[in-house]
């Protein structure tokens, strides 16, 4: 009776666990934006809930450099406003373009209900800022989204101050009218770490992959500085690398953390060695089994394919030619082909880091079956002296079937140009992805390899490249003709 008892109790607390997780008290579905910055038009992004899965709560914004992803994030920022101190959009912040440059905003969250932030009808920078549902005389909390900004420089005297984490969110929002160089009273968080130093230590050293000693000192003139001892040389907080800096800002939006709350955090990337990245994506990963985890990012290290396949998100913003910002968000098909790629363990380098960077160029992709491709296609356009205008997908897509499923990739995250050459013994291939991207081109060389391949227990293969990766003689015009086409397609 007793061992039945136990095992109801503990399936009880599992379940309100798991619950919790779904159904955080800050955790949020969505965010839509229309008339702040470059959203001219109504943009709506739903975001990765955790599932106890690694990655499973993570949300990932790639693009190129003034694509919106940052406005993101200041649009989630603003609904810590109280309901009392709604926040204000300077006339530079607003789409003039947009309903006479008036901002609407909307937040769905899991449970705490849904908000809006809307300029007040007369225009200007006012807004005001309310609970769907909720009436204006009752009281009501707003969610708490622990916002980091791409910009951390941190000072290197401070004031002796102490900030819990709910204040500190509420008054970076307060208090912050633009995009600010500094963090906003981090001091107060140092503090704070200072106090619960062997819980931030654990974090600190997972990044640095060993124990700093540091603590917080004061100078003759009554001010606060950070002191670090480093192979037994003392050092101020002033000779701190940016990096370091960095580490610090990333590890205090996590240690204190409880599980279904949000963190943003704007460009993790940052002054940071590839080192750092790739321990700081794995802490990503399990802090988001249980809370939400939101990055902007230009590094290929925090696109994680694992994560993708677990339930996280991954949008990719960029600015159409109306000059307003779309939102392109992977599509679970894609998640499912990327789940198949990371099992193919014949081509591992399909999804590499070199792969990952496809998220961050503009356009113009060039697919290809395999690695020896992007190697001889760039020898061949040598041989003919000429220069490709697009970019190749990492080392090939592993395998003429395989193509379509980089397209899809591709085509969800909202890319214009994209062209694939097949082998010519792929006619096939060729028909079907002519036929299911129409909007793409597909092109095949005559030969039926790009090289030539000694027989080995398979037909010999004849290549318009010799096994040297020389350009054969009669198909230099081909190769020529073959590479007008693909530039006169990006040129259009």
């Amino acid at each position: 009776m007793r061992r039945l008892v136990y095992i109801l109790v503990i399936n009880y607390f599992q379940i309100i666990g798991n619950e919790r997780i779904k159904n955080g008290d800050q955790m949020i579905k969505s965010i839509t934006i229309q008339g702040l910055r470059g959203f001219g038009e109504e943009r709506t992004i739903q975001f990765a809930l955790p599932n106890n899965k690694l990655g499973g709560g993570l949300t990932i914004l790639v693009g190129a450099n003034n694509s919106g992803k940052t406005t993101i994030l200041e649009a989630m920022r603003s609904f810590n406003s109280t309901k009392d101190n709604p926040p204000s959009f300077s006339e530079r912040k607003r789409n003039m373009k947009c309903e006479n440059g008036k901002v609407h905003l909307k937040l769905q969250t899991t449970d705490i209900g849904d908000y809006r932030i809307d300029t007040i009808n007369n225009g200007g920078s006012t807004t005001t800022i309310s609970k769907i549902g909720v009436a204006d005389n009752e009281y009501w909390e707003g969610p708490k989204i622990f916002i980091l900004q791409s910009r951390r420089f941190v000072e290197y005297e401070f004031n002796r101050s102490f900030m819990e984490r709910s204040d500190y969110v509420r008054n970076q929002q307060m208090n912050i009218h633009n995009r600010t160089s500094s963090i906003y009273e981090f001091n107060a968080r140092l503090f704070k770490m200072q106090k619960n130093k062997e819980q931030f230590d654990i974090l600190l050293k997972r990044v640095l992959g060993y124990d700093l000693e540091w603590t917080i000192e004061q100078n003759d003139n009554g001010m606060y500085y950070l002191k670090l001892i480093v192979n037994g040389c003392t050092h101020s907080s002033e000779g701190l690398g940016d990096g370091i800096w960095s580490v610090f800002t990333i590890c205090d939006a996590l240690y204190d953390s409880e599980a279904g709350s949000v963190i943003a955090i704007d460009e993790p990337e940052l002054s940071l060695h590839p080192a750092y990245q790739k321990r700081i994506i794995q802490m990503f990963k399990e802090y988001s089994k249980d809370r939400q985890i939101i990055i902007n990012t230009h590094s290929p290290y925090f696109v994680d394919m694992d994560s993708l396949v677990n339930g996280a998100c991954l949008y990719r913003t960029i600015k159409n030619n109306a000059g307003n910002i779309d939102v392109f968000p992977l599509s679970d098909q894609s998640k499912k082909n990327i789940g198949g790629f990371l099992k193919n363990i014949n081509q591992p380098h399909t999804l590499g880091t070199e792969a990952r960077e496809i998220f961050f160029l503009e356009d113009r992709i060039i697919v290809t079956e395999g690695q020896e491709d992007v190697i001889m296609y760039n020898k061949a356009a040598e041989s003919v002296k000429m220069q490709l205008h697009g970019t190749f997908f990492g080392w090939g897509s592993g395998g003429a079937s395989n193509i379509a499923k980089i397209a899809t990739i591709l085509k969800d995250l909202g890319y214009k140009k994209v062209v694939a050459i097949f082998d010519g013994d792929k006619p096939e291939d060729l028909t079907q992805f002519q036929r299911d991207f129409q909007e793409y081109s597909g092109l095949i060389i005559s030969a039926p390899d790009i090289r030539d391949k000694p027989s080995i227990n398979k037909p010999e293969k004849q290549g318009i490249m010799t096994q040297k990766g020389e350009l054969k003689e009669q198909y230099k015009p081909e190769v020529k003709n073959l590479f007008s086409t693909i530039n006169s397609y990006f040129q259009e």
